[in-house]
């Protein structure tokens, strides 16, 4: 169970930490010319938390439609550096409660260990 708390957790702050870092990019090249944003997607898995970065493209802008839905390299980006900011911070909250677990647990181990010597 204790090796479970610790994958779980462990899964957790490495997909807050993509998230973090995929939203940092995006923000950095908001203003780059036909750059697409770039989203990760998380989903429960055996051992803890999948992660997976994929291109974001707005196929129903109007650049998109002359080029059949990929972006012209003038294009505008679709980055909005509003959304970005508070994917960042959804990132640290959730960095913060996988951090908040694995210290928890660690301080289960210890009293366990303690009534036990």
């Amino acid at each position: 169970m204790v090796n479970t708390v610790y994958n779980a957790a462990i899964s957790g702050l490495q997909a807050a930490s993509l998230k973090l870092k995929v939203s940092a990019n995006n923000v950095a090249n908001a203003n780059t010319d036909g750059y697409q944003k770039q989203q990760v997607t998380t989903q429960t898995g055996t051992y803890g938390v999948e992660v997976k970065v994929e291109k974001v493209s707005s196929v129903e802008s109007p650049n998109n439609i002359q080029t059949g839905g990929e972006p012209r390299p003038d294009a505008p980006s679709n980055v909005d550096v509003a959304e970005e900011l508070l994917e960042m911070k959804a990132a640290q909250n959730l960095f913060e409660a996988n951090l908040k677990t694995l210290n928890t647990n660690d301080n289960m181990l210890g009293r366990i260990l303690d009534i036990e010597a």
